[in-house]
């Protein structure tokens, strides 16, 4: 009986350490049929452990090239961000300054007296102002002699200024 316990311990063994293997390894030795089957078996076995660990070298260099690869992804990832990051940020530079270059042309062009701004090309019409004592009609303007220039035209004026003086006073 402690024969029968001892081979069952020794079967449990090699199913679970050698099961696969040793299973590969006799299948090979009935199909070629060695002229020594004793030695065949321990290369194979030996070969085995060498392709078992040639394997195992081949399994971790692919997922380390699987993880490198991820990583290079990441790395592309993050880099056309900060591309497109960078991108945004001049746009929103030059809009800023695009910006602060029409706020000063718009500044400049409130400086600008009326005349000037009402020649320009798209600038708005703006209605002429007459003020007390003006006449606001054209003809009347047209038959207001032209004052000379100098002397001549500073007394003519002081002329004209004494008869509208003296027609308000006639009125009132």
């Amino acid at each position: 009986m402690v024969r029968s316990q001892g081979g069952a311990m020794d079967t449990e063994y090699l199913k679970t350490h050698l099961g696969s293997c040793l299973t590969e390894c006799l299948a090979e030795v009935a199909e070629k049929r060695p002229l020594d089957p004793i030695e065949f078996i321990a290369h194979w076995l030996y070969k085995y452990k060498e392709n078992e660990a040639f394997l195992k070298q081949e399994d971790e260099k692919a997922e380390q090239l699987a993880a490198e690869r991820e990583e290079a992804a990441r790395e592309m990832e993050r880099q056309e961000k900060m591309r497109e990051e960078h991108d945004r940020i001049l746009r929103e530079e030059e809009d800023k300054k695009r910006e602060l270059i029409a706020q000063k042309e718009a500044e400049a062009q409130q400086e600008k007296p009326v005349k000037e701004t009402s020649s320009m090309p798209g600038a708005p019409t703006l209605e002429t102002v007459t003020e007390e004592g003006e006449s606001g009609d054209p003809a009347a303007a047209a038959e207001k002699p032209v004052e000379a220039e100098g002397e001549e035209g500073e007394a003519a004026a002081e002329e004209e200024g004494e008869k509208e003086e003296q027609e308000e006073q006639a009125a009132e």
